[in-house]
């Protein structure tokens, strides 16, 4: 388990396209020029490599490239994606370039992604109760035979 530093970045060449990145040490998220990619998130994780799977749980279905960590997902939804993670971390650099609607996004997925993930959780909590409830029934049947 190391820290580690997920970052989204975006190229304005490949619109539409985000990556999900893990760094061991803080990346410089200002832009030189015309620099790309773009860092347009970083998230401070206590175990990045967990931080990075619990992201790609999320974004799965959107993947392009596993080896690149590129996804067809807007910059907010991937970001959305690392911020609906139940692992602690700090949000350490969110791009100032993002709109009030594009922040309002990020909450309102990110809220979304919480909520499925409960959803799931549940569900599969009540259908375990459901087997143990299953298998004491049979065990006292059996018993009183």
């Amino acid at each position: 388990m190391q820290t580690g530093y997920l970052t989204v970045e975006t190229h304005a060449g490949h619109s539409g396209l985000s990556r999900v990145n893990l760094y061991s040490a803080l990346p410089d998220p200002e832009p030189t020029g015309d620099v790309q990619p773009r860092i347009r998130y970083i998230a401070h994780f206590n175990d990045g490599d967990a931080a990075r799977m619990h992201a790609h749980e999320v974004l799965r279905r959107h993947l392009i490239d596993l080896e690149a960590h590129l996804y067809r997902v807007s910059a907010e939804h991937a970001v959305a994606a690392i911020e609906a993670s139940d692992l602690r971390h700090r949000r350490v650099y969110l791009d100032p370039a993002f709109s009030d609607d594009s922040k309002l996004s990020i909450d309102e997925l990110s809220a979304r992604f919480r909520n499925r993930r409960r959803r799931r959780d549940n569900f599969f909590q009540t259908v375990g109760y459901i087997g143990i409830a299953l298998l004491l029934f049979n065990l006292i049947a059996l018993s009183l035979v």
